[in-house]
Parts: structure tokens; sequence; C-alpha cells
């Protein structure tokens, strides 16, 4: 009898489970097809059983849409009398009566939900929101407003107040806002970053960014205590890319907190990861004035001369004197600060300008042996150095000396990145002398690299010679090809685009056409003509769009908008096709992260 009566008690309870879930998908149906007057039949019948906060907005919607007040009116008071202390219903009830045209019940009902508030947090952040998803900025504002004053302004309401000011186009007050928040805490700075995201940089428009550093000059004239302002100000300018104003600030801020050139050099490091060379130059060199004696005045000395390496091999012109000039700065600098252990990057850099960029081999290849022979260095830092000499040997035309190099780095750190990263290269090695079925057997192996970046290369470059090897016939082409690369790897680039133009008319496959289009794009871009050079890899996408590379060459491409042309709405675009035509690639991480970085969203915007 018990298990009879159990049975029947469960029995109707699933039915009336089925009956509602089947009430609430036809409601629900209704209501996306805007059918309302069907849907609120279900939303009542809903309601009236299970009055959860879904099924009232629902129900709501409807008898609003239906222009059934008076029942909306009954629901809303009802739904208050249940939740006395649910302040959002208010706001229902105010907008109600605004249908209505009843100005006067409108005021009251928000008014009264402002004065019902109480010091708790969640509340009224509820209640700020409610008026302004109903477009109430005033009542939003002011909700905010009394919140700040309940908590005693333990909790500012910053964000949520800028939102409002923005929602209202009102940029000068949402600035205003974010500012006057510091003034209460400079432990906000990270917030108002933040939140002033979507109001400052290239990417926004010039009259927002003039707001912006207009407003932050009047606080820095207010508050001339307040370091905050500035640090601010620094951080506007650099979004803006403005480094020789940023700098002037800096340094202002440094000597006025007295620490030694410390957040200059923070600066200067900024401005290497930004490619604004000039900028951290003179930041370096403002540490460097100071004197050997001052803290950072060897590290200074050491990253400006890396800088100045890096802006003239970048520049794509390197006139002989230039060369010259930083190869003297680089060889007073070592004997200033001696060669050793703490020097190795110095000597590193110095052999690479003497041997890729003033081909004086034997100086180059003399600098790196001394640097391998460098008592007191750890293992990992000589087989970096034993990797350079033989790039230095490899360029110099001693082959087989490199790869017994590349060998020696292989075999000591087997299973690791260096190890792989020899590998590679000692595979390399065998491509550019015309040994292609060795070549591709370790680059085989390769594929299989932790190190996602080296098996990615080994992958791509296993797949041209699987490709252009099926026949006897086409190995002309890669031999030429791959005697070409060397060319490029030894700095010789007059000579790789007059022997590229060869290659690819004697190609007979599209992987080959496809290799020289980007590297033709590459000697371009060494050379600094970013034009030209976005020519090519826009060939490679129109013209091999089910290819092997022109997502590389749309990221290639991107990345010349971003980082040398600055012109992050098409470096945004370009970022995006990538992101929505080939969501594989091998730079979706990176470009998806970059992207969001510029048009300054949290998640996606684009799968």
């Amino acid at each position: 009898m018990k298990k009879l009566v159990l049975f029947c008690f469960l029995a109707c309870f699933f039915q009336q489970a089925y009956s509602q879930s089947t009430d609430e998908q036809l409601a629900n149906q209704y209501y996306q097809n805007k059918q309302y007057d069907k849907a609120i039949v279900y939303y009542e019948k809903l309601y009236s059983k299970k009055p959860t906060p879904d099924i009232y907005h629902f129900y709501l919607n409807c008898l609003v849409e239906t222009k059934d007040y008076k029942t909306t009116e009954k629901v809303i008071k009802k739904e208050i009398k249940l939740e006395p202390e649910n302040l959002v219903l208010y706001v229902d009830l105010g907008s109600l009566y605004k249908l209505e045209g009843d100005d006067k019940q409108t005021k009251d009902a928000f008014n009264k939900a402002i004065k019902k508030l109480t010091p708790n947090l969640d509340k009224i952040a509820d209640l700020g929101k409610a008026f302004t998803d109903v477009k109430e900025w005033d009542y939003a504002l002011e909700t905010y407003k009394q919140g700040k004053n309940l908590l005693g302004g333990s909790y500012p309401f910053m964000a949520e107040i800028g939102a409002v000011y923005r929602a209202e186009g009102n940029t000068t007050a949402m600035i205003d806002s974010y500012l006057e928040t510091l003034n209460l805490s400079p432990a906000y700075l990270q917030n108002v970053q933040e939140s002033l995201q979507l109001s400052v940089g290239n990417y926004t428009d010039a009259t927002q960014n003039n707001i912006v550093k207009n407003e932050l000059l009047k606080y820095i004239q207010r508050y001339p205590d307040k370091t905050v302002y500035s640090e601010l100000l620094i951080w506007m300018l650099t979004q803006l890319r403005d480094y020789p104003n940023a700098l002037i600030q800096v340094k202002a801020l440094d000597r006025r907190e007295n620490q030694g050139g410390w957040r200059v050099m923070n600066f200067a490091n900024i401005c290497v990861t930004a490619g604004a060379y000039d900028a951290a130059i003179q930041a370096y060199q403002h540490v460097l004035d100071k004197g050997p004696k001052t803290d950072n005045y060897t590290q200074a000395k050491m990253a400006q001369l890396g800088v100045m390496y890096q802006k003239l091999v970048t520049d794509g012109s390197y006139p002989q004197e230039e060369l010259l000039s930083l190869q003297n700065k680089y060889n007073e600098a070592l004997n200033e600060l001696s060669k050793s252990a703490g020097s190795i990057g110095l000597m590193q850099q110095l052999a690479h300008l003497e041997g890729f960029y003033l081909h004086r081999d034997s100086a180059a290849i003399a600098l790196m042996q001394e640097a391998v022979a460098m008592p007191n260095i750890s293992a990992t830092t000589q087989a970096s150095c034993r990797m350079d000499l033989a790039d230095l040997m490899l360029a110099a035309g001693q082959t087989w000396e490199a790869s017994l190099l590349y060998s020696k780095v292989e075999q000591s750190f087997k299973e690791e990145p260096l190890g792989d990263e020899a590998k590679l290269k000692n595979a390399t090695i065998y491509y550019y002398t015309g040994n292609f079925k060795w070549a591709k057997a370790q680059l085989d192996i390769l594929k299989a690299a932790t190190n996602k970046l080296i098996a990615n290369d080994a992958m791509a470059l296993s797949l041209v010679i699987a490709d252009n090897t099926q026949d006897s016939a086409m190995e002309p082409a890669l031999l030429l090809f791959a005697h070409v690369q060397l060319l490029d790897f030894q700095n010789y680039e007059d000579s790789v685009s007059t022997l590229l133009d060869s290659v690819y008319n004697i190609s007979g496959t599209t992987t080959l056409k496809e290799e020289v289009l980007l590297m033709r794009a590459s000697v371009a871009e060494k050379k600094g003509d970013y034009e030209k050079a976005l020519g090519f890899y826009s060939d490679e996408i129109k013209t091999y769009p089910d290819g092997m590379l022109p997502d590389k060459a749309l990221y290639l491409s991107a990345k010349i908008e971003d980082t040398k042309l600055h012109d992050e709405k098409k470096a945004a675009e370009l970022y995006k096709q990538l992101i929505l035509k080939y969501p594989g690639s091998f730079y979706i991480e990176e470009t998806r992260d970059r992207y969001r970085q510029l048009v300054k969203v949290d998640s996606p915007p684009v799968n």
C-alpha cells in the first residue's frame, strides 16, 4: 500500500514537472517570436505556480507589451509585498508609471527606492544597474553617490559612475569621476587605467584623447602633491606613443621621488618593447649622465648599446659609418667594463655586428671563441655562445665546423629547447647543402619537439622538402632556393633579391612559390620598405588563400601595421581576418590576445 501511494505521488510530481517544463518552452518560444499575447497565457500560469525572478521578468514584459498596465501594476505591487527589500521592483513600478505618463508617481517610486537604500554593496549596485538599464541616468548617479556615502567611501563606484557618464556621452564628467577616485586613494590607479582603456590610445578618437589629457593636467595642477596623477599622465602618453613627452614626465617624477634612475630604467624597457628605440636610448643616457658610480650605470650602459644595435639592424639600411661607430662604442664599453661573465651579452652582440653586418668574419669568430672559453660562466651561457659561434662559422662558409658545434650543443642538451634548436639548425645545414633526405629525417623528429615554434618551423621546412623532391626535375629549384636562404642567413640581401625571381620562375610547386613570396616580403621588411613587404604578403593572401602560408602572411602584415607603421585600426582588421579565416593557425593565440588589446575588449569579439 505504501509503495502504491509513493508511486502515485511520484507520478503526479513528474507529470506536473513535465507540464511546467512544456509550458515554459511554449512561453519562451512565443516570447522570442514576439507573440506576447500567446506567451502571456503560459507565463501567467507559470507565475501563479512558481514566481521565479525570470518568470516574473518575462511575464511583466508581456503585460507591458500588450499594454495591460493595470495587471502590470498589480503584479509589481504583489512582488513588492513579497520582497519589500528588493529595491529594483520600485524601478519597475516607476518605469510603468512613466509609460502611463504619470510623472509624479514615477518620481515617487524612483525616489522611494533611493531612500530605502542601506549600506549593502550588492543592493546599491543592483539598484544602480536597474536605473541604468532603463536609461534613468540621473537616478543611477544619485544611487551610486548615496551608496558611496552609505558605505563611508569604502567602495567608490568609480566604474559604475563612469559607465553612466559614458552612456550619456559626457566624456569630461566620466574622466572626472575616475580622477576623483584617485584623490580618495592612489591604490585605485590600476582600476582607473583599466577604465580608461576605452578612452585613450591611437585607436580612440583624437578629441577624446585631448579631453583626457586636459583633465589630467588640471588635476596635476589642482593636487601638486599627489604623484599618482603624474603617473597616470605618463601612462596615457605611453598609450599615445608620445614617448618624448612621457620621458620628460618620467625624469621629473624620478627626481622628485629621489629614485636614482630606477623609474627611468623601467620606462626605457617599456620603450624597447614598443620599438621606440630613440626614446629608450635617451632614457638610458639620462641614467648614464649620473655617472659610473651610480647603481644603474652598468645596466644602463649595456642596455643602451643593445638598443642602439637593435635600432641599427632593424632600420634596414646599415650605413657603414654607423656600423663602425657602434662597433667602437662596444669596444669602448668592453674596455671600461672588462670582458667577463657579466659582459658576455655585449660580446655576443659585437660578434654578431661584426660577422653579419660588417662581414669581419675572423674578428667575430675570435671574439666568440673567447666568450666560449670564458671562466665562471654557466653551461647554458656557454652553449648559447657556442650556438652563436656556429652561426658565425656558417655565415663565414665554415659549414661543417658549424655543424660540429651544433651537434655538441644538441648532445649536451638533449630533450631541452636549446638542444632542439641546435638540432634544427644542424638539419638546416644539410638542407642548405642539398642533402634533403637527411635534413628531412631530422626535421621529422623535431615535429614532436616540446617547443611549439621549433616544432612548427621543422614541420614547415619538412613539408617544403617533401613537396619539392617528389620528382628529380623539381630539385634544381629547391637547391637554388636553399642557397638563397643561406645567403639570406648570411645577410647578403642584394644577392637574395636577384636570385628569388629565378627560383619563382623555375619552381614547379605552389609551396615554393609561396615561400618565395614570403621571403621577398622579408627582404623588403629588413630594408625598411614596409609598403613593399605588405604588397608581397597581400599577393600571398590573394593568390594562395588555401595554401600553406596565407595565415602567416596575414599575421606578419598585421605585425607590420601594428609595430612598424603603428596603424592600430589596420592591424586590428588584419588580426580579425586571421581569426575568422584561419582559426587553426599556429599564430591564433597571440593574434587573439593582441586583437583584444587593440579593440579594448575583455572577451573574444570574434570566434
